[in-house]
């Protein structure tokens, strides 16, 4: 089976860094799809404390990607940058794919609103769901 190579911007909360990585690691265990990662990081920062800029930055990584990435965490209710980068995502017809961190119960209206799928916590559900919607995309 040929692994397949994609790339990912992942919407986040910076408050909840160890989701991000926890939900890479997960991706990682499925071994049919690697995926370059093109999201802002605490790690990776842009350089900038002007809006227009880092807004400009994240759009670019945004568009260049084959699929969209959030946590539907409820945090995601309160962050502008969130909502910015989802709407940004649909305006450009990304698809948009919402991770239910564990255990959650509640998703935002955002979220329910704009993802094209929202799947669980799960390896083979994300995958398979990433795969499906970047193939479905490009029809």
């Amino acid at each position: 089976m040929t692994t397949k190579n994609y790339t990912a911007f992942v919407s986040h909360s910076w408050d909840y860094d160890k989701q991000l990585k926890n939900l890479k690691s997960l991706i990682e265990k499925n071994s049919t799809i690697t995926i370059d990662y093109s999201e802002v990081t605490v790690d990776n920062r842009i350089n900038s404390e002007q809006r227009d800029y880092i807004r400009g930055v994240l759009k670019k990584r945004i568009i260049s990607s084959d699929v969209f990435l959030v946590m539907a965490g409820m945090y995601t209710s309160y962050s502008d940058w969130m909502k910015w980068e989802i709407e940004t995502a649909k305006k450009n017809n990304i698809p948009v794919i919402a991770v239910k961190p564990r255990g959650a119960e509640r998703i935002p209206v955002i979220i329910q609103e704009n993802a094209d799928v929202i799947v669980g916590w799960n390896s083979n559900s994300i995958v398979i769901n990433i795969i499906s919607a970047i193939e479905n995309s490009s029809v």
